[in-house]
């Protein structure tokens, strides 16, 4: 069987590599038969219901208010009843400004979008630029461009690509390294204000999962460590409540850290507590700068640490 790719990219392909090997991947069924694009899409309509209810919050709002004046229209003096429209105008304007902070151009429901699926995309790239140095390729296409023309489906390696992302998907037949990370501690107002705690640990876990050989603790005995030590906070543990609760639970390493900004740029210090040295093994900051770094910096520079040290 024979596919059709982009006429201008394959001739051009072949008029510079014509002695070599040419080979495709389809990146749309990548994304349609990766296993964990469920929990993305999952995690990312979740955040899109809480951004509908506080619109739909403040449309109510508005109409409680407009309502209100209308009721009261009668008996409200002149200067009431244009603080009251003035008091709706201004919600009006915050409703207006909420929606295109979340939806419009670079809003927050795009820079979210890019946050979950950057760690995927990450992987996929890495795996193809392996199959590519490995096995000798000199350019890898991507399928799902437009206009095609014929290629064999020996240069597919679509399929390499999704049995790869999915083995971590596999029931286990190794033991594998159990941890947990901890939200951060947000040192700061700002680091507060964009939730850089529970973002920067979200990230580090999804890194840490991608790696391959990890796995959370479980939640019930990670939950009953919590309650003995009383950690109510996640962000309140710190290296020997973390020693200890290794022990408790039996897991190989937690990751804490605190997150703060300076100068406008974002940095970290994170800490990697392993049971068996009952110690953090690896304590280091991190200059993050724009937020926009999060999702390649904390792979490279955080997991990418922590992955060394135990493979």
């Amino acid at each position: 069987m024979m596919r059709k790719y982009s006429i201008f990219l394959i001739l051009l392909a072949l008029s510079l590599f014509s002695q070599n090997k040419i080979g495709f991947i389809d990146s749309q069924r990548v994304l349609n038969e990766y296993r964990g694009a469920a929990e993305i899409k999952r995690r990312y309509e979740q955040k899109v219901v809480e951004w509908k209810d506080k619109a739909e919050n403040l449309k109510k709002e508005i109409t409680n208010l407009r309502e209100a004046l209308q009721t009261q229209s009668m008996i409200l003096s002149e200067e009431a009843k244009l603080r009251k429209v003035q008091e709706i105008e201004n919600k009006e304007i915050e409703y207006q400004q909420f929606v295109q902070n979340v939806w419009g151009a670079n809003g927050e429901a795009e820079a979210l979008n890019k946050e979950l699926m950057q760690p995927l995309l990450r992987e996929i790239d890495t795996l193809i630029t392996k199959i590519g140095d490995e096995e000798g390729f000199a350019i890898i296409l991507d399928a799902s461009s437009g206009a095609l023309v014929y290629a064999d489906d020996e240069m597919d390696i679509t399929d390499r690509i999704i049995e790869f992302l999915n083995r971590k998907y596999l029931p286990e037949a190794t033991e594998r390294i159990e941890y947990y990370v901890f939200k951060f501690v947000e040192e700061d107002a700002d680091a507060k204000s964009r939730d850089l705690g529970a973002r920067i640990k979200n990230l580090t876990n999804i890194a840490i999962k991608n790696s391959g050989g990890f796995k959370e603790i479980e939640p019930q005995p990670l939950n009953n460590a919590k309650s003995a030590l009383g950690i109510i906070r996640e962000e309140d543990i710190d290296v020997k409540s973390a020693i200890e609760l290794l022990r408790i639970t039996d897991g190989n390493f937690v990751v804490i850290g605190r997150t703060w900004l300076e100068g406008g740029f974002i940095y970290l210090e994170f800490n990697l507590v392993d049971k068996a040295q009952e110690d953090a093994v690896i304590t280091e900051t991190v200059e993050v700068g724009v937020e926009k770094n999060l999702t390649d910096v904390i792979p490279e520079k955080v997991v990418g640490k922590i992955v060394n040290y135990y493979k």
